[in-house]
């Protein structure tokens, strides 16, 4: 019987893991497939329904719902608990299960570009989902400080340390970090336009040994890196498309117990360009 799993978020078109799951599953001959389902506000628990209904294995979850989902599920594990955001899930025999397998795949993908988030004085840009994951990752790596730059610091203050675009504070700690995060969808194929979030953090403020990563991975080259560079900033590139492919690893191992073949899954990403 074929296994089936399915992607949630909104929009989901622009997304590179049915291409990167798909190729998983045929690089080790397993008869599964995985596909996108677009779900927009108000479709969340009647999609998340439906998929339990129609016998999937396992669901990924996107933007705007990796929050929103944590209550709609059966259950969650501690790493979701407590980073507050949900992006897999895994049947049980009770209903869904929810973990966070984000928080590990962006700690690998920042080793991978040769940095570790140890020591570091964080800023993380946004308030969703995978600022919530890039968060606990760099507070379990270590790092000496995280702050969290939200238009709606109401949001962020659940996350720790947090400021107002554009107040006092964000300043100071702009031009205190020694690594910059951007993790919003601003920038993304088919998402917010990318200006409005450089426009939102001053980068000029920041010292030329400072780290910038834009989490998002499609374009490679989006307005937050290329203004980074504009200020003179380290642009670590590939960590948006590394974080995809580790955190859909993690994911690929929950549901069936075996190693996934990473290599095959970046090279299904990268072919995606």
């Amino acid at each position: 019987m074929t296994a089936r799993l399915a992607l949630v978020g909104h929009p989901v078109a622009h997304s590179r893991s049915p291409a990167m799951m798909n190729a998983a599953f045929r690089a080790l001959g397993l008869d599964a497939i995985y596909e996108r389902r677009d779900t927009p506000p108000g479709a969340l628990d009647a999609t998340l329904a439906a998929l339990w209904d129609d016998g999937y294995l396992g669901v990924n979850i996107t933007v705007p719902w990796k929050a929103a989902v944590r209550v709609a599920v059966q259950s969650v594990d501690e790493i979701a608990e407590r980073c507050g955001a949900v992006n897999t899930l895994t049947r049980a025999p009770d209903g869904f299960h929810g973990t966070n397998t984000d928080v590990p795949g962006f700690a690998r993908a920042v080793l991978e570009a040769g940095t570790s988030l140890a020591a570091h004085r964080v800023v993380v840009i946004g308030a969703g989902g995978a600022a919530r994951a890039v968060v606990l990752a760099a507070q379990t790596a270590g790092a000496e400080s995280v702050t969290v730059l939200a238009r709606d610091v109401r949001k962020a203050r659940g996350l720790g340390r947090a400021s107002a675009f554009g107040s006092f504070d964000a300043r100071a700690a702009v031009a205190a970090s020694t690594l910059l995060v951007q993790a919003t969808p601003c920038g993304m194929s088919g998402g917010p336009p990318g200006e409005s979030i450089v426009a939102a953090v001053d980068l000029a403020r920041c010292a030329p040994a400072t780290l910038a990563i834009d989490l998002v991975y499609s374009p490679r080259m989006t307005p937050w890196m290329l203004s980074a560079r504009s200020a003179g900033l380290r642009v670590l590139d590939g960590v948006g498309i590394g974080m995809l492919v580790h955190q859909g690893a993690e994911a690929f191992e929950s549901w069936f117990g075996c190693a996934a073949p990473i290599d095959v899954m970046r090279a299904a990403v990268l072919r995606a360009d």
